[in-house]
């Protein structure tokens, strides 16, 4: 469903004045996109939900602060990352769940198996090693390659410089093919 901006300004402005319909309308345009990117971020779908749920909670509970400096969109992606941040952490937390970073020890072992790669889809190889990034890097890497997002609208959703966003974006594909190149040759 395609909806022009002055039809969304609209449906904010009535979302605002209390049209749940109007709320409704807005949450469809953007609900899988979201969901996406929390499983995406939280690896599980029950984690997800709750994320989820609480984004839209968040959002219309703070719909009047919505001001129209950014899209609509991008204030909501911005409020779902930082619920999804705030999932991950006070699960890491509860479960002492850790994201490890590549780092030299990793790309220096030297003690795996011959080709280790050789058997796997090359999908499931490259999606592996994302696991391998840090968050803000694989949110980087998850809305340029997956989402098709330019770095200008990455930074925005991020509130990080442009060339802090391409940096994270850079090193991350940097680091996935060190560690590809480096475990081919083993």
């Amino acid at each position: 469903m395609i909806v022009s901006q002055s039809i969304e300004k609209e449906l904010i402005r009535k979302a605002k004045e209390g049209n749940n319909k109007a709320f409704e309308k807005l949450i469809t345009r953007y609900d899988r996109r979201i969901m996406d990117m929390l499983l995406n971020i939280l690896k599980n779908e029950a984690d997800a939900a709750d994320a989820y749920q609480n984004t839209f909670i968040k959002v219309y509970r703070s719909l009047d602060n919505f001001k129209g400096d950014s899209s609509f969109y991008t204030w909501v992606y911005r409020i779902a990352l930082n619920t999804a941040y705030t999932h991950y952490s006070k699960r890491q937390k509860v479960e002492g769940v850790f994201m490890p970073e590549l780092n030299e020890d990793i790309l220096a072992d030297d003690s795996a198996e011959d080709d280790i790669f050789a058997e796997k889809d090359p999908r499931e190889v490259v999606r592996n090693e994302l696991e391998l990034l840090s968050v803000q890097q694989k949110n980087v890497v998850y809305m340029k390659s997956y989402e098709g997002k330019k770095f200008r609208e990455i930074a925005e959703i991020l509130s990080l410089n442009e060339g802090t966003v391409k940096k994270y974006y850079h090193r991350a594909v940097q680091k996935i093919k060190k560690r590809l190149t480096s475990t081919n040759t083993i």
